[in-house]
């Protein structure tokens, strides 16, 4: 049994989401002889993950060697007071018009700025 994406929608840009690569369908030959265990079809429509909190992006930084246990709060201080998120109900960032704007500019400069591992290896050049 398998999964097969035809259209990959949000997880094109949030690859992490993804249908991992052991459920994808087996490979199969023309010839082959295969057993039909059950057959389903479903059509369903994928949903984007909810916004982060910030706890949840201060896992993802740390799981990304991003900032310090001291520079973290400062990280997420700036991009609260330079308007890029806004923090509502449950703690959760959400993004603004001019986050939104900031990250597709540096997608069409160069995708791999919106990388944390861009961030992350800036830092280990910094560390030196």
């Amino acid at each position: 049994s398998g999964k097969k994406v035809t259209d990959p929608g949000f997880t094109s840009v949030m690859n992490w989401q993804s249908i991992p690569p052991e459920e994808n369908m087996p490979q199969v030959l023309k010839g082959d002889i295969l057993t039909i265990k059950e057959a389903k079809l479903a059509e369903r429509e994928t949903s984007p993950p909810g916004y982060l909190t910030e706890s949840d992006l201060i896992t993802l930084m740390e799981k990304h060697g991003i900032g310090t246990d001291a520079s973290i709060p400062v990280h997420i201080n700036n991009i609260c007071t330079r308007n890029y998120v806004k923090v509502e109900s449950g703690r959760r960032l959400i993004p603004t018009t001019l986050g939104i704007v900031l990250v597709h500019g540096y997608l069409k400069i160069d995708p791999d700025l919106v990388k944390p591992t861009m961030r992350s290896a800036v830092e280990k050049q910094l560390d030196l």
